[in-house]
Order: C-alpha cells, then sequence, then structure tokens
C-alpha cells in the first residue's frame, strides 16, 4: 500500500524506530491474550498512574463534567480512565498486522447486515468519538467490503508514530486514510467511481477557533465541536449516524450505529452537531471512564472567541 512505500523516504533512525516499534506491536499481538491484558495492560497502568499521567488536566475535566462528584469519586474514575488507557493502549498495538479471520470478533456490530443492505450504493458519513479503542471502527471495512472508507484523521507531529499509525491503519484495501485538510478533495475522488463512501470522523476533539464555531451544552460546560460531519451531510445531503460503543470485555467491544440525519430531513444550523453532543454525553454517562478524559477539551470559551474575533459573545445552544 501507498503507506509502506512512503516509509522510504524517512530518514535511518525513523526507520528504526518505526520498525522497532512495529516489531514490538507484532510480539503484542501474537502474544496470548492474558499476557496483553493480564500483564502488558497492567504495566502500562502502572506507569500511567507513576508519572501522574495529566493528572492535573483529568481531575479538572471530571470535577468540571460531573459538579455532583466528591473528590473520592473523582480520583475513583481517573483510576479507572487510567486503566482503560492502559488497555487502549494494548488494543492498538494488538492492530499490528490484524486480520479478519483471526480478529473478527474484537468487534460486533449490531445490525451489521440491515445497516449494509440499507446503505448499499449510499454515501453516508459516521461520527465516532475517542471513546473505548477509537481504533477499533477501522474494522468496519472488515463487515463493509463493497463501500469505500475514508478515514478522516489529523497528521501528528512525531514523524515515526505518523507512519505507525498509517501502516497500523492499512487494514483492508477499501480503506484511504485522509488528512484532514484533504477531506473534501478525495471524498469527491471517491465519490465519481461509483461506489459508496463512508466518511469516517472523530469528531468529539477541540477544533481551531473560528470566529463562525457555535457552541454546544456538552458536559455541563459551553463546548465547540468539529462541525465537518455536519456540514458534509448538509452540503451532500447523505444520512449522518452517530457511532455508539460499548465495552464487552478487555479488547473487546460492540457497537451500533444510530441515525442522527436522513439525508432529506430540514434541519436548522447547528442541529446535526447538537443531537451528536447529546449522543455522545448519553455515551459518556454509561460509561465515563472509555472517554479520553486526558485531553485539554475545553481550552476555548465563548469569552475568549469573543475577545479574539471582536464578535458578540456567543450563547450555547
Amino acid at each position: 500500500m501507498a503507506e509502506h512505500r512512503e516509509d522510504s523516504a524517512l530518514r535511518w533512525y525513523h526507520k528504526i524506530g518505526l520498525e522497532l516499534l512495529w516489531a514490538w506491536c507484532r510480539v503484542v499481538y501474537y502474544a496470548p491474550r492474558w499476557f496483553r491484558f493480564y500483564v502488558v495492560s497492567p504495566f502500562f497502568y502502572a506507569v500511567l498512574s507513576l508519572v501522574r499521567y495529566r493528572r492535573g488536566v483529568i481531575l479538572n475535566n471530571i470535577r468540571n463534567s460531573f459538579p455532583e462528584y466528591s473528590a473520592a469519586e473523582c480520583r475513583r474514575l481517573m483510576r479507572r480512565y487510567y486503566k482503560m488507557l492502559a488497555e487502549v493502549i494494548v488494543c492498538t498495538m494488538s492492530l499490528a498486522g490484524a486480520k479478519p479471520e483471526r480478529d473478527g470478533d474484537i468487534m460486533i456490530w449490531e445490525d451489521a447486515e440491515k445497516h449494509i443492505e440499507r446503505m448499499r450504493g449510499r454515501d453516508w458519513v459516521a461520527m465516532a468519538a475517542h471513546f473505548g479503542c477509537w481504533e477499533y471502527f477501522l474494522l468496519w471495512c472488515w463487515r463493509d467490503t463493497e463501500s469505500r472508507f475514508l478515514g478522516v484523521y489529523h497528521p501528528l507531529r512525531s514523524t515515526i508514530f505518523e507512519h505507525f499509525y498509517r501502516r497500523l491503519r492499512a487494514l483492508a484495501p477499501n480503506i484511504v486514510q485522509t488528512p484532514m485538510k484533504e477531506t473534501l478533495r478525495l471524498y469527491l475522488r471517491n465519490r465519481a467511481e461509483g461506489r459508496g463512501v463512508v466518511l469516517g470522523l472523530i469528531s468529539d476533539q477541540s477544533p481551531i477557533l473560528r470566529a463562525d464555531l457555535g457552541w454546544y451544552k456538552f458536559l455541563n460546560q459551553d463546548t465547540v465541536f468539529v462541525e465537518g460531519g455536519e456540514k458534509f451531510a448538509s452540503r451532500f445531503h447523505i444520512p449522518l449516524y452517530f457511532v455508539h460503543v460499548r465495552r464487552i470485555a478487555a479488547g473487546r467491544y460492540a457497537a451500533r450505529f444510530e441515525e442522527l440525519y436522513d439525508g432529506v430531513e430540514e434541519f436548522a444550523p447547528g442541529e446535526l452537531t447538537r443531537r451528536y453532543a447529546r449522543a455522545l454525553e448519553s455515551m459518556i454517562r454509561e460509561a465515563p471512564e472509555l472517554w479520553m478524559w486526558s485531553h485539554k477539551r475545553w481550552k476555548h470559551t465563548p469569552e475568549k472567541q469573543a475577545a479574539k474575533f471582536g464578535i458578540e459573545k456567543k450563547v450555547a445552544k
């Protein structure tokens, strides 16, 4: 695949680092399940706890999101999050060279055949979140082999990890890894081929602050969202679905697609993003430890936006 050919452009020390990282992940991939989740995962949990990984950010996010929690409850949730983050690291490494015949049961897609039949030959948007092992979302390509899946990602600063993740995500020939800035161009190009295109977006991260961004009430706070899912769905009149995820066991998840927009309904600007925010908050409240609390999610505020762009302060919807 193209991702592997581009490895040749790396400097020699990047190549060594990349191949060592890949080799270790392959060891984890072939290791017994008990070793992965009862040896490697606890090791990462111990490291995260020892270095107090983003402890201040995590506790601040939890306190503001759940004001009803006591200090002890916030700390307990942080420890559960560390355990889940360690598990997610192991799950991600275990995707190195994953194959459907060996790993097809790590992600169960509920009502998959019905959804494939309903969307056959159609374009649609899947809006997901950093919830559980988000790298598993690409495994949809193992179920829907007729469609083209555009996995939108934000390029990483680390050269080694940028190439590592691009190699890791080359799980199927119908995956097109799409840098965020090239999403529209690659969507139009793949759409012209006449096969259904699935646009996969992880939309819960903090976007670049702009004057036209709207604010939404989310986890007790004024929040801005990446609005690409709504813009694509409204511009091309294609259905939009929320990816609801639940953890079954260590390294195993189940997911279902919840319709947020049918591609026909008339809606006010911001309505689809609001529906996504509500669906995401509901899912987080079901299992809060599965969400990525270590991200500086609320670094923007309506006051900061108003001051930066000289506009009137906006009110959260």
